[in-house]
């Protein structure tokens, strides 16, 4: 008996111990902590999605579908991971997964919007055939929403004008308009826009009896007025104008007509140097804007800005007193920039910079950018390093404005990747001998031990001839073989052959490259070239762009003026002819498509994107 009353102490005694132990096997979690899980892997996905990280995203959602193949945003994930295979490029990946959703049976909903993807990519991928076939059965769908309809209807619309099928074009977009409400507005006029351009005055004709009580006849009685007044016919000019009013009497088209007639034109007052040291550069740029002034509703008031600030802002505050004088372009230079913003939004005046300092349009709400800005070149090669798998960047600088500004800036733009800056080092601009200059910073970056270097890629915020330079001088230092990049300027036609041997491999962005297949790049390369008898930059270029950008504005049957105006130009998404302008942001700020450009075997060539992605940030 007292033996058992001794086992039995003994083991009670044991109880706590055992009670601490860990479990032989690990215990499940409970499945709502799997589904906060689930979720917050999801959200990171998202986020990187919503800030444009595209391949950080797709990475993620592939992550968040290896982990949770069931999990409640599984289906989700993999619409995400079709959708920026196409925004990447990879379009053939894109109708990948986009089949392989469908293959799953999914619900009706997700069903639906694979079936898009899958007439979108086989659009991307030139196969109009099989993606017609895909949407035609699409719209016949009973539930599909009318979101859908609209995208549906309006990517037919693409496909009619790349076939050249102006009426097959108008009758869809007639469809899309039913659910514009629903749809993309700015889509829907880009459409629009383009469709009418490409029409002949017959098929005009044609379409305007036609769909004679259709709202969308009055702009093809618009464009009839248009064609006939720019091949001088006034009176066939006029009949149109009649028939317009007539049938769509309260339109904005009829307005937009009685201006026709009229023959008045929007004023816009330009500020460019057309004297001194900068008249090269000013020059350019109106070259730009009278090619494309032609047959514009858009008249120019050009006006030299010298090299002063007071003068640029004193001409901003004249034209401004005229109420004919809807807006202003330039100046050029970045102070001139600067005073001209002052006084235009000091006047309550539109003003549209060509100036890159960044931080010009927070002098107000009156002030647009339109030009490539160093936040915007250095973020471009920033990301494109990170996405080669580099994180650590050395700078070497000229001791100018110039150059002390592009190289805070990418100093900002490393640490905001998380990424490091070994070093950064200036020189005296236009000094013969950086020999010492290379010495020190290759001492800076210096290995240690076994270490790997402590930068991989060198950005240089130079011209042509002073990277080249210093791409000679690195050639026999231990930086042999360093990834260089460079700014805009050795985007350049007239940089010579031994240059351009010695810039070989460098990279660097810009919104203009003239060797573009794009056949509206191609277009506007022709005209400058017959025209002017030479090959037009970046700065030619941006003069074209902003003037197509007002033509575009003062073409809308919206009233016009400066009070407007700013929220005209915010609304414009995409503009035709311009394939590299996409938008002015938040903070009005041209949004350009950038191409990232190298020189290889003494021509600029495109940086061949990885994993067959578009050749543009």
């Amino acid at each position: 008996m007292v033996r058992k009353f001794a086992v039995l102490f003994l083991f009670m005694a044991l109880l706590p111990a055992c009670a601490a132990m860990p479990p032989p096997f690990p215990r499940e979690r409970p499945a709502s902590q799997v589904r906060e899980s689930d979720t917050a892997l999801f959200q990171t996905a998202e986020a990187s999605y919503r800030r444009q990280a595209y391949r950080q995203a797709y990475q993620q959602y592939a992550n968040y579908l290896e982990r949770y193949p069931q999990g409640d945003r599984a289906m989700d994930a993999r619409l995400r991971e079709a959708e920026i295979s196409g925004l990447l490029g990879d379009w053939q990946g894109s109708l990948r997964h986009y089949q392989s959703i469908l293959a799953r049976q999914p619900q009706p909903e997700v069903g639906l919007k694979a079936r898009y993807g899958i007439g979108r990519a086989y659009f991307k991928l030139g196969d109009y055939q099989q993606s017609v076939q895909v949407l035609d059965s699409l719209t016949a769908a009973p539930d599909l929403p009318r979101s859908l309809w609209f995208s549906t209807q309006a990517l037919m619309v693409e496909i009619a004008l790349k076939q050249s099928q102006v009426p097959q074009a108008f009758a869809r977009l007639r469809l899309a308009a039913q659910d514009l409400a629903s749809g993309d507005p700015e889509w829907f006029e880009d459409l629009k826009t383009r469709q009418l351009e490409q029409a002949t005055a017959p098929e005009l004709e044609q379409l305007a009896t036609l769909y004679r009580d259709n709202p969308l006849s009055a702009a093809l009685l618009l464009r009839l007025a248009r064609l006939s007044q720019d091949s001088g016919h006034v009176e066939e000019a006029r009949r149109w104008v009649a028939t317009l009013k007539e049938r769509f009497p309260n339109s904005p088209e009829a307005s937009s007509a009685e201006r026709l007639l009229t023959g008045s034109k929007v004023v816009v007052g330009c500020l460019l140097p057309l004297s001194g040291q900068l008249s090269n550069i000013g020059f350019r740029v109106q070259r730009g804007m009278e090619l494309a002034a032609k047959g514009a509703p858009v008249k120019l008031v050009f006006r030299d800005t010298g090299a002063d600030p007071e003068n640029a802002a004193a001409i901003t505050r004249e034209l401004a007193q005229d109420e004919s004088v809807l807006a202003i372009l330039g100046p050029l230079s970045s102070a001139m920039a600067q005073s001209a913003a002052d006084a235009a939004q000091a006047a309550g005046v539109p003003l549209i910079t060509l100036a890159q300092k960044d931080g010009l349009t927070q002098t107000g709400n009156w002030i647009f950018q339109a030009f490539l800005t160093p936040r915007q070149q250095v973020r471009a090669l920033v990301r494109h390093g990170q996405s080669q798998g580099i994180q650590r960047f050395a700078v070497l600088y000229p001791d100018s404005s110039y150059g002390r500004t592009f190289s805070q800036n990418f100093q900002d733009e490393v640490a905001a990747i998380g990424g490091e800056l070994a070093a950064q080092v200036f020189y005296s601009p236009g000094a013969q001998e950086v020999g010492p200059t290379l010495s020190a910073l290759a001492e800076s970056l210096k290995p240690q031990a076994e270490e790997a270097p402590k930068a991989t890629a060198l950005f240089i915020p130079d011209d042509a001839a002073a990277v080249a330079a210093i791409a000679g001088g690195l050639a026999g230092s231990p930086l042999k073989g360093i990834q260089l990049l460079g700014t805009n300027l050795l985007n350049n036609a007239r940089v010579p052959a031994d240059q351009l041997t010695a810039l070989e491999g460098v990279i660097f962005p810009d919104a203009f490259y003239a060797g573009d297949p794009n056949p509206e790049v191609q277009k506007f390369i022709a005209a400058y070239r017959q025209r002017y008898g030479e090959e037009p930059d970046y700065l030619a270029a941006q003069g074209y762009t902003v003037f197509r950008i007002m033509a575009r504005v003062a073409e809308s049957p919206q009233t016009l003026s400066r009070t407007a105006l700013p929220q005209q130009l915010q609304n414009l998404t995409g503009v035709p002819g311009l394939p590299w302008f996409q938008k002015f942001n938040a903070q009005r700020e041209e949004e350009t498509m950038l191409y990232l450009l190298t020189i290889t075997g003494g021509s600029i060539q495109m940086v061949p994107p990885p994993s067959g992605g578009e050749p543009r940030q």
